[in-house]
């Protein structure tokens, strides 16, 4: 009696064991490094750099929130906000984590060249990844069960693949869907349809499932991820104008270059840029570079009723 009242003991403390409340930006902050070679700026994890990944990062622990689109330019830390996620859920609230890149290649690199550092430099990811060699590209765990584009976890699994493999979107219950450069996924994986649909449907039993979308846009009309941002709640980062105090999408419209022109003794053009500056479209004034990274900077939401079918959609800019 004694052993089934432990053992009961055990199971109704791991079942009504509360959901951790740490956001996805707390624990970056808190456990993150970023590896030497990968990153500029190797060493410990500091949101505070980059502002406008807080929201898009903190959405993916919002309660009601089950999609997060993020339509930007490259280079604004994508592939780092991705990975926050994953450790994130693989440290503190275990659960099947599948992310997708447009081929099962690029799945390949990706898990090499940014899963595995962040998992040899980052301690917590570490442990738990139960890794016996700091290689972890092709280490194996001590039961062998661990691979390039599957790693295990006490609680769940990371699994990488492409878009083009209807297989790998098909095979497993995934509660944590992340799907990388999505205008650049094939129409259909294989004879199976949309890569995203088939990897959502993966998803249903899930009632805490969060699914989210990146990439840089492609053509209009034609782009993936414009469309799930029309859709979403409409987030655009916006800097706040110095002088009239009107926060504005800052666009290559409002963008005035001071150049001059030369022809060399063969007639060929070469143009020089010698000074930059943002005119605000609503007062005139016009303001650095620096001016502007030194300005308020944030959020503005432009469909806010989004937000009632769990769908929050970000757009940063070059």
């Amino acid at each position: 009696m004694k052993s089934a009242s432990k053992l009961w003991s055990i199971i109704t403390e791991l079942g009504l064991k509360p959901t951790p409340k740490t956001s996805v930006s707390e624990w970056a902050d808190g456990y993150r490094m970023l590896s030497k070679g990968v990153s500029a700026e190797p060493g410990k994890w500091k949101t505070s750099r980059a502002p406008y990944q807080k929201e898009m990062m903190d959405a993916f622990t919002q309660q009601g929130v089950h999609k997060v689109v993020v339509k930007s330019a490259s280079q604004i830390g994508k592939s780092d906000i991705m990975n926050n996620v994953i450790g994130r859920y693989a440290h503190l609230d275990p659960a099947s984590i599948m992310m997708i890149q447009p081929t099962v290649d690029l799945a390949q690199d990706y898990s090499k060249s940014r899963i595995s550092p962040m998992i040899t430099d980052t301690p917590v990811l570490g442990k738990i990844f139960n890794t016996t060699s700091k290689d972890t590209s092709t280490a194996k765990t001590r039961d062998g069960s661990n691979t390039i584009l599957s790693k295990l976890f006490p609680g769940g699994r990371l699994i990488m693949t492409g878009a083009n493999s209807p297989a790998g979107l098909a095979s497993r219950p995934i509660r944590v869907l992340l799907a990388d450069e999505v205008d650049r996924f094939p129409d259909s994986a294989g004879n199976e349809g949309d890569p995203v649909d088939l990897a959502a449907k993966r998803m249903t039993t899930f009632w805490n499932k969060v699914m989210g979308l990146f990439s840089t846009p492609t053509n209009e009309g034609s782009s993936r991820i414009d469309v799930e941002y029309i859709a979403g709640t409409q987030e655009e980062w916006q800097h706040k104008c110095p002088n009239c105090g009107e926060y504005h999408l800052i666009r290559y419209t409002d963008i005035i270059c001071d150049s001059t022109e030369h022809l060399d003794a063969k007639g060929r053009k070469t143009v020089v840029v010698n000074d930059v500056k943002w005119r605000c479209p609503d007062c005139g004034m016009e303001y650095t570079e620096m001016e502007m990274r030194r300005a308020k900077q944030k959020y503005i939401v432009k469909n806010p009723a989004a937000i009632q079918n769990g769908t929050r959609s970000f757009f940063v800019n070059g």
